[in-house]
């Protein structure tokens, strides 16, 4: 494994051995879901200037008070506040004091019916507006922004955009898998190998915009073509719900490696060479911060990092992102 000399140590880890297959450790990685969320949370809701909401899942760990911990976790593709990561990283945080906020970007999970636009990987607006009302019911408390997958491109965007338009009380960042350069990784995603993974997550993607048009009756409907691809979708979709050329201009303007070196806020960045779909060349050529730790493994997948977290666990990606919350802030 290798990493910017700048970091800070990545204890050693024991990968299981029937798992150093990429596939395997993102397949299974992402199957098993874990315990369920033990924790009662409070379901918000945030206006956003352009008229639509989207909700955010509260859950406040016994005995927080103003001026403690206070996380936000963001999902990736297809995902929502129940996507097993976000459940899995929430159970970890509250136990340790950390009142741990649960995002439904635009359009999706429980936010559904409540937009006409939809989220995508460059939408740092909309969790700089979750962001504010954070502050607002919590001026005094430092936060932190943990993005998964397509949700570590999104905070690691707005934590570079923070540098000239700072955002309050913004203590960190930590993103894992994220696809910092997405025309790269839409490249990647197009290879035959990974057609499955394609598949997948365009089956959440179609389930979710079918799910918005019977909620929005009036949002214009869209004539998807039976041998569908990311790279299409994107054209025919996310470029022009979200004021976007094609998938091209999409992909350009909203990959975070661009402002990565802007981060002022200590940040985390975890990520795997054999992750089938996510460009590693990107990662080694951001320049060297001293606040900036990235993190390229050996192995991993996507969002897999299956193995001995060294406390019992095997999700070790996932420890380390809660590990480096503890001590950063």
């Amino acid at each position: 494994m290798s990493s910017n000399p700048l970091c800070f140590p990545i204890a050693t880890f024991r990968p299981f051995t029937f798992l150093a297959n990429a596939h395997l450790q993102t397949l299974l990685g992402n199957i098993f879901r874990g315990p369920k969320l033990a924790f009662p949370s409070q379901r918000r809701l945030v206006q956003l200037p352009d008229g639509d909401r989207l909700v955010v899942h509260d859950c406040i760990p016994p005995g927080w008070t103003h001026g403690q911990r206070i996380v936000l976790l963001v999902h990736g593709l297809g995902g929502s506040h129940q996507s097993g990561y976000m459940s899995r990283l929430a159970t970890m945080l509250l136990p340790h004091g950390c009142r741990v906020l649960r995002m439904d970007l635009r359009g999706a999970g429980d936010g559904v019916a409540l937009a006409r636009k939809t989220y995508n990987a460059g939408c740092s607006h909309d969790v700089r507006a979750v962001a504010n009302e954070i502050g607002r019911l919590a001026p005094n408390s430092p936060l932190v922004l943990v993005g998964m997958s397509l949700g570590g491109n999104i905070v690691l965007k707005l934590a570079g955009e923070s540098a000239a338009d700072p955002v309050a009380n913004l203590a960190g960042v930590a993103a894992v898998s994220p696809p910092i350069d997405l025309e790269r990784c839409a490249a990647l995603m197009a290879l035959g190998r990974n057609r499955l993974y394609e598949r997948w997550f365009l089956h959440g993607l179609l389930k979710q915009v079918r799910c918005q048009w019977r909620c929005c009756p009036d949002v214009p409907r869209i004539r998807f073509p039976p041998q569908l691809t990311l790279r299409r979708f994107d054209d025919l979709y996310t470029a022009p719900r979200g004021g976007f050329a094609d998938a091209l201009d999409y992909y350009r303007r909203c990959s975070a490696a661009q402002v990565v070196h802007r981060i002022q806020v200590p940040a985390f960045i975890l990520t795997a060479r054999d992750d089938p779909f996510i460009a590693v060349e990107s990662f080694l050529k951001l320049p060297a911060r001293s606040n900036v730790a990235v993190h390229v493994m050996d192995r991993g997948g996507h969002l897999g990092f299956v193995g001995a977290d060294g406390a019992g666990g095997f999700r070790w990606a996932e420890r380390r992102v809660v590990d480096w919350v503890m001590r950063r802030t």
